[in-house]
C-alpha cells in the first residue's frame, strides 16, 4: 500500500511539474514578449513572439508584435519586420497599429508612397499617431518644406564601429533595399548623406572621420546601383550633432552614423 502511495505521489508531482508547459498559449508568450520589450530586451522578445506564432500561426497580434520588436532590435531587420507586419495586416485587415508600424518601416526603407498609404489606412481606422503624422506632413508640405523633415526618427541610418568608416556586412541588405528603391524613383531624385562621429578624438579627426563614413556610403550606392555621383551630396558634421549623450558606450555607438535623406 505504501509503494502505491509513493508512486501516486510521484505521478502527481510529475503532472504538476509539466502543467505549466501544457498551459502555454500564444497569449502567454505574447505577454512574456511584452514584458521583455518593456525591458528593451528585444532579441528575447522576438523569441517569445515566435513561440506565440508556433502555438497559433493565425495570431495577427503575434506577427504585429514580432515585426515591431524586430525593427526595434535592429533597423537592419527592416525586411523581416515588413514581412511580419504585412502578415499581421493580412490576418487582421482592420488592425490600425499594424498599418502604422508598417508605414514607419516603409518610410525607413524609403518606400514613401506605400508608407503614406499605410499611414492613411491607419488614420482611417482611428490611429491617433497616424492622424498626427498626416497632419504634420500636410502642414510641412503647405509650408513648402521637404516632407522628409517631419519624421527624422525613421530616416535610414548606417552605424559604424569605433574609429571605422567601413560599412558592416549587416547593413548590406538595408542599403540594397534602399538602392533598389532609389533606382525606381524619378530621375529628379537627389540624396544627402550626413556623416557623424562620437566625441572620441579631436574635433579635426572626427570631422575627417565623419566625411569618410559619408563617402563610404556614397561609394557603395554608386558602385552597386549605378546611381550618378552627382545626385549624391555628402556633409560631414564630426561630433557636433550627437543624437544622444557620448557618456556611454551605447550613446557613442548611436552617434557614429550616416543619415540618408532623399529629396524628390
Amino acid at each position: 500500500m505504501k509503494k502505491i502511495s509513493v508512486c501516486l505521489v510521484f505521478i502527481i508531482a510529475v503532472f504538476i511539474s509539466w502543467e505549466p508547459a501544457f498551459a502555454q498559449t500564444a497569449a502567454t508568450w505574447i505577454e512574456k514578449g511584452n514584458i521583455l520589450e518593456e525591458r528593451e530586451t528585444y532579441t528575447e522578445a522576438v523569441k517569445a513572439y515566435t513561440k506565440a506564432i508556433e502555438y497559433d500561426p493565425g495570431c495577427a497580434d503575434a506577427y504585429l508584435k514580432r515585426g515591431t520588436a524586430l525593427f526595434s532590435e535592429k533597423k537592419t531587420n527592416c525586411t523581416e519586420s515588413l514581412a511580419d507586419l504585412t502578415k499581421a495586416i493580412k490576418l487582421a485587415p482592420r488592425n490600425a497599429d499594424a498599418y502604422y508600424q508598417r508605414g514607419i518601416v516603409n518610410y525607413y526603407m524609403i518606400n514613401n508612397e506605400q508608407g503614406r498609404k499605410d499611414m492613411e489606412a491607419a488614420a482611417a481606422l482611428g490611429h491617433k499617431e497616424a492622424r498626427e503624422w498626416l497632419a504634420s506632413k500636410t502642414e510641412t508640405e503647405t509650408a513648402g518644406l521637404d516632407n522628409q523633415q517631419i519624421s527624422p526618427e525613421i530616416k535610414p541610418t548606417v552605424y559604424f564601429d569605433h574609429d571605422k568608416s567601413n560599412i558592416k556586412p549587416s547593413y548590406h541588405k538595408l542599403l540594397q533595399e534602399i538602392g533598389t528603391t532609389l533606382t525606381e524613383r524619378p530621375s529628379g531624385v537627389s540624396i544627402l548623406l550626413s556623416g557623424h562621429a562620437d566625441s572620441t578624438g579631436t574635433d579635426e579627426y572626427n570631422q575627417a572621420l565623419s566625411l569618410k563614413r559619408a563617402n563610404a556610403v556614397k561609394r557603395y550606392l554608386v558602385k552597386n546601383f549605378n546611381i550618378s555621383p552627382e545626385k549624391i551630396a555628402v556633409k560631414a558634421y564630426g561630433e557636433s550633432m550627437p543624437v544622444t549623450s557620448n557618456s556611454t558606450l551605447k550613446g557613442r555607438a548611436l552617434n557614429r552614423r550616416v543619415k540618408i535623406d532623399v529629396y524628390d
